[in-house]
């Protein structure tokens, strides 16, 4: 039985509000539970899926064993067999598809875009929810705002680091692990095997922002992904993604996403 193979734009559901932009595609595609698993395909081009509201589980070719991971956020590249499965009754995602004059302007390839995807998942996701209002303005600047949202994330892409130390990748765990607690710069060093002047100093330059920062995005994550798998009032999502309150909650939502948290809830 041949593989099913889609084309640029096409998704296993009902696909809608596209919009093209020097060469990446942005649709919203909603699917719905009596769909159960869909057949094993592969897209012609890489692209970036974001569940924007409902549960998804990927199973790639290469999967070890039988069981399919969640993903709210994914990358799949050219060619990569995988299957889907609905686990809301409603499902909607927005599919971002990167064509080949993409790459050719900005110069980069795809291996060179999914490690960094991979790797800074906070920023991946919180990019997707900008692209995501853009898509929702839907005027004459979208085209030019996606454009230059995805031409600051290429800037990332494209870094002259080349080899980053093992330390850096223990940190990134531990925090993505520990996302709400108390974690201190003793803590983290401890668990680098590093010095805490060492963590302080490189930080920033192999994690893209401040310490702060990142803490912060990676509770606005957390906020996203309990916002878009259920119905929690948001006082309570405040409260869970330790926020000292709602008007700080709404403020740091806002500043990384450029949406309230109220209007993402009615995507």
């Amino acid at each position: 039985m041949a593989m099913l193979a889609l084309t640029k734009g096409r998704y296993l559901g009902a696909v809608s509000s596209t919009i093209s932009a020097n060469g990446v595609l942005i649709g919203i595609t909603d699917y719905h539970a009596d769909q159960g698993i869909s057949p094993m395909h592969y897209h012609e081009n890489p692209h970036l899926s974001f569940v924007l509201k409902g549960r998804m589980s990927v199973k790639r070719r290469d999967f070890a064993g039988s069981g399919q991971a969640l993903e709210s956020f994914s990358f799949m590249r050219a060619g990569e067999v995988h299957q889907n499965s609905i686990h809301s009754i409603h499902c909607k995602n927005m599919n971002l598809e990167l064509e080949p004059e993409f790459f050719d302007r900005y110069g980069v390839r795809e291996n060179d875009v999914a490690p960094k995807l991979l790797k800074d998942r906070p920023g991946a996701v919180l990019l997707m929810v900008r692209l995501y209002k853009e898509l929702s303005l839907a005027d004459e600047h979208t085209a030019d705002s996606v454009h230059l949202l995805l031409l600051d994330a290429a800037s990332g892409w494209k870094t002259d680091i080349l080899y980053f130390p093992p330390w850096v990748n223990t940190v990134r765990e531990l925090l993505n692990d520990r996302w709400n607690d108390q974690v201190t710069l003793n803590e983290i060093a401890i668990a680098a095997g590093v010095h805490p002047v060492t963590v302080s100093k490189y930080f920033t330059r192999y994690f893209g922002v401040g310490f702060g920062e990142y803490r912060r995005k990676l509770k606005v994550e957390r906020a996203i992904q309990m916002i878009s798998t259920g119905h929690i009032p948001l006082t309570e999502v405040s409260y869970a993604c330790g926020f000292f309150d709602q008007s700080h909650f709404i403020r740091a939502f806002k500043d990384f996403t450029a949406m309230r948290p109220t209007d993402f809830r009615k995507v």
